[in-house]
């Protein structure tokens, strides 16, 4: 089996049995609630001089705000990524203006990724360096014997004019998730069927 292949199915195995269990895991209380306005801190995209409050992002427009553990992670690059790649014309014809997806990473992990999957024009790969937004969601995730460090639990936000409509937890660290928004946007279009 070549190195790569192996090294891969490890960083798999090792991320579904760690961040799928509680223990693995440190839960703190969520800050953000639904009707609350975004917190007015700098999220970057692209590079460290490109930071850009993560309210202004969201100023005037309808949008859907994802979290994922880490930029590169099997999941998150497999399944999550892809799903949103995939329903990223469904969304705008519902009248959403913008799709982010905020890691703790650097802004250069986050735009490679980007281009990796190609996201360019579809969603916005934005890099919360230090945490802070992470943690005034109170959504922090101890992935430090794994990853390095502490990252963020997986979530998504529906934002209308920077306020929060809908924030969808995962509190089983299934990773699916960050996938409810789509999910209900398919629902919704099979009811209207």
């Amino acid at each position: 089996m070549a190195t790569a292949q192996l090294t891969r199915r490890i960083t798999t195995s090792l991320l579904n049995n760690s961040l799928h269990r509680p223990a693995a895991c440190c839960q703190i209380k969520r800050y953000l609630k639904i009707g609350d306005t975004l917190p007015d801190i700098k999220l970057y995209e692209d590079n460290p001089d490109n930071g850009i409050s993560v309210r202004d992002i969201y100023k005037g427009k309808k949008g859907v705000l994802f979290s994922v553990v880490g930029a590169f992670t099997p999941g998150c690059t497999h399944a999550h990524i892809p799903e949103y790649l995939e329903s990223a014309d469904k969304f705008k014809e519902e009248g959403y203006d913008l799709i982010g997806c905020v890691s703790v990473n650097d802004p250069f992990v986050m735009a490679a990724w980007g281009q990796d999957l190609k996201a360019e024009g579809k969603i916005r790969m934005l890099a919360d360096t230090k945490g802070e937004f992470t943690k005034a969601m109170g959504m922090e995730l101890d992935c430090s014997k794994l990853l390095g460090n502490i990252r963020s639990r997986r979530y998504s936000l529906v934002i209308e004019d920077s306020k929060v409509h809908t924030i969808n937890e995962d509190p089983q660290h299934s990773g699916l998730v960050c996938l409810l928004c789509i999910r209900n946007l398919k629902t919704k279009a099979q009811v209207m069927s």
